[in-house]
Parts: structure tokens; sequence; C-alpha cells
């Protein structure tokens, strides 16, 4: 099994930001290791909503769309602007919007994002290092209605009074960005994150908004109702964690992973029964894409033994899915906490929501705080099927 530093970076791609799991899934992903990563994000969180000195550094999860990389080109010191696709192997670079054209003539939405981001950001990103941002508006996206400035990069929108800092600021800006991650290295593929970066080396300019992503938790509401139930699940999660053994989850992660996102979709709870059929199910679709009968017999004994495996470790893995609801009850009150002090007000089809989330970061390894029966399952749905 990986330990939890080498997950991490096969999860980040070559240690660049791609993808950040809920600090429900870590014991899934590497077990123990995962197990105890989590708990501690978690109690630091906890500690920092306390007003006690605290390890954790929590910013806002910003729902914005694309994600781009930008800066100045550690190997030639020209400034560019790129999707995620700037850590690839063979990566598209655009340093004017000839280069955007040509690497992106095919999303013509994306397009005028990037040509947009190469404008203006040269006008605030510092003289040097490379960043990695959330776009969420160009001046066309911002709606004015009842006072107020509205813009949906994805699936929030994000409001804003008029009369407001950030109003003020999107009455007259061009785009506007969240930064989140910084880059440390000399060339591009080999580059380090450095998670929640000060934008205060960033110069001021009415054409950009940059919008800070760390919150104020220090002004958060941290109920003593919500301090304790915090404590209780941490508990609960701590003592079924004890002489624990994950390995029964290394057969079936993906589909372990794929289950609680279809019951997050669905708005139910995993369960051993519901894991098992759908483990059955997997499979069984397997099965009837397959031509020879051959091929779908060897298919089928795949099918049974892996179904058998389940059934003779059904109750570690139930104590596994006990586990993982601990966390996420657990989770949950300090992401209740956090949303209670926001910058903006955010809607899911014009009904009144949190943020999409938080990222704690522990050791410069981040862990996404998210209501995954609120935003997560809004996500999903939204997705086109």
């Amino acid at each position: 099994m990986l330990g939890f530093n080498s997950f991490l970076t096969e999860s980040l791609v070559t240690k660049q930001l791609k993808h950040l799991e809920h600090a429900e899934d870590h014991p899934i992903n590497v077990g123990a290791a995962g197990f105890e990563h989590s708990v501690r994000t978690l109690s630091e969180v906890d500690k920092a909503l306390r007003g006690k000195k605290s390890q954790a550094k929590v910013t806002v999860k910003y729902d914005g769309s694309p994600s781009i990389v930008f800066g100045h080109h550690p190997e030639n010191g020209k400034f560019f602007v790129a999707s995620k696709s700037a850590f690839n192997v063979n990566p598209k670079i655009n340093y004017s919007h000839d280069d955007v054209e040509k690497n992106h003539g095919h999303a013509p939405g994306l397009v005028e994002k990037l040509k947009s981001a190469l404008t203006h950001l040269p006008k605030v990103a510092p003289e040097k290092g490379v960043y990695q941002g959330d776009l969420m508006y160009t001046k066309d996206d911002v709606k004015e209605e009842g006072g107020k400035y509205h813009f949906k990069p994805n699936t929030i929108t994000y409001s804003a009074d008029k009369n407001s800092s950030h109003g003020k600021k999107i009455g007259k800006a061009q785009l506007g960005v969240v930064v989140h991650t910084q880059y440390h290295g000399k060339n591009l593929q080999d580059m380090e994150a450095k998670f929640g970066p000060s934008v205060k080396n960033f110069s001021a300019h009415s054409d950009v908004h940059v919008i800070d992503p760390k919150g104020s938790i220090d002004q958060t509401k941290y109920t003593e109702h919500d301090r304790q139930a915090f404590q209780n699940e941490i508990k609960k999660a701590k003592d079924l964690h004890k002489g624990h053994d994950y390995s029964h989850i290394d057969s079936h992660r993906e589909h372990l992973k794929t289950y609680i996102n279809k019951t997050v979709a669905q708005g139910t709870s995993p369960t051993i029964e519901g894991l098992r059929s759908h483990i059955e199910s997997r499979h069984n679709s397997k099965i009837e894409n397959l031509k020879s009968e051959k091929g779908k017999q060897k298919a089928r004994e795949t099918r049974d033994d892996a179904l058998s495996n389940f059934d003779s470790s059904s109750v570690p893995f139930r104590k596994t899915l006990q586990i993982h609801k601990h966390i996420q009850n657990a989770k949950n009150h300090l992401v209740k906490a956090l949303d209670a002090n926001q910058q903006f007000e955010h809607k899911i089809n014009d009904q009144p929501t949190g943020p999409e989330g938080h990222v704690a970061v522990i050791d410069n390894m981040p862990t996404k705080l998210v209501n995954r029966a609120e935003f997560s399952r809004a996500n999903l749905l939204a997705r086109p099927r």
C-alpha cells in the first residue's frame, strides 16, 4: 500500500494540482495513514475555529471555471497562460492570442477566457513566478440586478452588493480570478505546488479583481453544539479505527469510490448491501459489452471471485463505511462554521447555499472540506450524462 505522501504525489500529477481529495476518502485511498492525516487535518481546523494555534491553513474553495495556470515561464521569463495542461509532457502554453487560437480553437468559450486572462493578468501578476487559480468571470459574464452583481462560472451563482468592497471592484474589472496555488522550480514540468500563497505580491489594477481565498476564521460562528458534535464524531471514528485492517479495500477501491459518489448524487447513505450490488452491477455491465462467449465466461468468473472476496470481507467493509460516515459527519460540523462568514452570497438554481467548500492544508498537503450532501450532489447532478 502507498504511504500517504506517495499517494499524494500520485494524486497531484508530478506535484502539480490536478485533484483534491475529500477528508473522509483519505482512509479509502491509503488506509491507516490516510485516516491519521484526515483526523489530524480536521483536528487542526477545529483548533483554528476555537481560536487556538493551528498548523492548518484554511482557504475557501471557489467554484470557478476554467482553472488556469499563468505567470512568467521559469525557462524564458515570458508571460503565459494555460489550462491545467500546462504540466503535461506536451503542454499547450499560450504567449499570444494566436497561440490561444491554435491550441484551443476547438473550444470557443475557453478561447475567449484565455485571451482575456492573457490580456489582463500581466497587469497584476508578480514579475516572477507561476500561479494557478480559477477564473471567476470576465466582463460579459457579470449581470446587474437588484442592486447586486451576479456571475456564474460553474454550478454556483455568486453575488455581491454593488456598494460592497467586492462589488466596487466587480463594477470596474474586466476579469475576476481566485489565486490558490503557487509553483516553484526551474522548469514547468518539475515545478512543485505550494498551496494557499499570499496574494500581497500581486499589484492592484482596476481591470483585474484578485479574490483572496483566505477566509476570516476568527469571525466564524463555531457553536458549542458543533464543537461537541465534532469531538463525538471524531471519537467514534477513532474507536472504530483501533486495530482496523484496511487491506480489504485494495481489490475494490475503484468500485467503493464510484459507489460513494453514486450515493451522493442519489442523496442516499452508503450501505454494505448497496456496495455489493454496485460491484455486481459494474461487473455485469462489462460482461454485457463483451462479444465472445469465452470472454464473457472469463468475466463472469472474475465477477464471482470479486463478490466472493467481498462477502468474506463484509465485516471490515461495514466498519470502513462507518468510519467514512463519522469522519464526514465531523467534517460537516467544521464546514458549517466555516460557511457562516463569506465574502459572497451563493445560490444553486436560485436556492441559497454555502460556498463550494474549503481547503485545509497541513505540511503542504491539501484536503477538500465540502458538504457533499449539498454542493457535491448539485455538482454531480449538473454533469452531462
